[in-house]
């Protein structure tokens, strides 16, 4: 029996998965001492990977096929699986294109990689660009619109679904919203993700944390308005605005509470945040010609029946599937195991 290990570093934790090909197996989350934080991911490194190698010491990982590792910032590429290579674990080592926990994952999984003499691999990084030409333009020239997204778990989800309902994910179409602590809600065309708002600052819905579109002369009088470093101004828009902004807290759960008792200013800002989310599907239903099998809406949010509920009434015209949770170790896995097998290319990253 096949076993994948899937690493998935983040900000204050390392959270790992051992996988067969019938499902989990074990799965494990090991948090950060905060005095081991950095400010500069790398240095993180020789930290979480002897913390990590303790742990598996204790582990059963006879038949090892593979080690995933999380995909970090990387430069613009396809989709699929990338086998780690000097070039990859050269970008993340240097933080090229972002200085994020998920640099880590490519080199931990390089390492245990080696450690146990396994193939190591990512998966659709944050940074899958399949755009279109049309889909770059932003109105502004030398400002071009890009593809930043939670690429792992739309393209897993929309794999799984596929398999589930003996649909071929290179022959349709899906608008697949994830929703998170940022929200991608993306046209998923033939198997590629051929448009998505920036999930992290520009475009699509508000969020629990980020503040989506906003009006351009406001943002200006924002900007000029001397309260705001360009780095506060980035962390203000990216962390906390959305529902943290206006009610002071980003957890759904909380604003359904206030909602059932009453408070209509809750409502409100809950609304109009999926009001902004059905805006963006019907969106990405439009960049599918209006052709597309299903809305697939995924990510935490997906567990709130407030949310959801009202996605299922408002979408009823089409058909709209939900596949909750962030599932980014059972995406890694996912791909790996189709990758053993021969269903999904391994591809090498220049």
């Amino acid at each position: 029996m096949n076993k994948i290990l899937t690493i998935n570093p983040g900000s204050t934790s390392t959270k790992v998965g051992i996988f067969s090909p019938e499902g989990i197996i074990d799965e494990f989350s090991l948090p950060m001492d905060q005095q081991h934080i950095k400010k500069n991911v790398i240095r993180e490194f020789p930290y979480r990977r002897d913390l990590l190698e303790r742990f598996l010491d204790k582990t059963d990982l006879k038949e090892l096929a593979a080690v995933v590792g999380r995909g970090g910032p990387l430069k613009p590429l396809e989709g699929g699986v990338y086998r780690v290579t000097p070039a990859l674990l050269s970008d993340l080592r240097e933080c090229r294109y972002g200085n994020h926990a998920s640099c880590l994952g490519g080199l931990l999984a390089d390492y245990f990689g080696r450690l146990y003499n396994v193939p190591a691999w990512i998966i659709d990084p944050v940074t899958v660009d399949e755009f279109d030409d049309i889909s770059r333009i932003s109105g502004v020239p030398g400002i071009q619109r890009i593809s930043r997204c939670h690429a792992l778990n739309i393209k897993a989800t929309a794999r799984k679904t596929c398999d589930k309902y003996g649909w071929n994910i290179n022959e349709e179409n899906f608008v697949v919203a994830h929703l998170g602590g940022g929200i991608s809600v993306c046209a998923l065309k033939k198997g590629r993700i051929k448009d998505v708002n920036d999930a992290l600052l520009g475009m699509g819905p508000f969020s629990p944390e980020r503040a989506g579109s906003l009006p351009i002369r406001g943002l200006l009088d924002l900007a000029f308005s001397g309260n705001y470093t360009r780095n506060e101004l980035d962390h203000y828009l990216s962390r906390e605005c959305g529902l943290k902004g206006y009610l002071q807290t980003n957890d759904a759960r909380e604003v359904v509470r206030r909602i059932k008792e009453g408070d209509e200013n809750a409502r409100l800002i809950m609304d109009a945040m999926i009001y902004q989310i059905e805006k963006e599907i019907g969106a990405m239903a439009a960049a599918s010609e209006c052709s597309i099998k299903a809305i697939l809406v995924t990510g935490g949010l997906a567990n709130c029946s407030y949310i959801t509920d009202k996605l299922k009434k408002d979408l009823s015209l089409f058909k709209v599937l939900i596949i909750p949770g962030e599932n980014e170790l059972e995406a890694m896995a996912d791909g790996g195991f189709r990758a053993l097998n021969g269903e999904i290319p391994i591809k090498e990253y220049i």
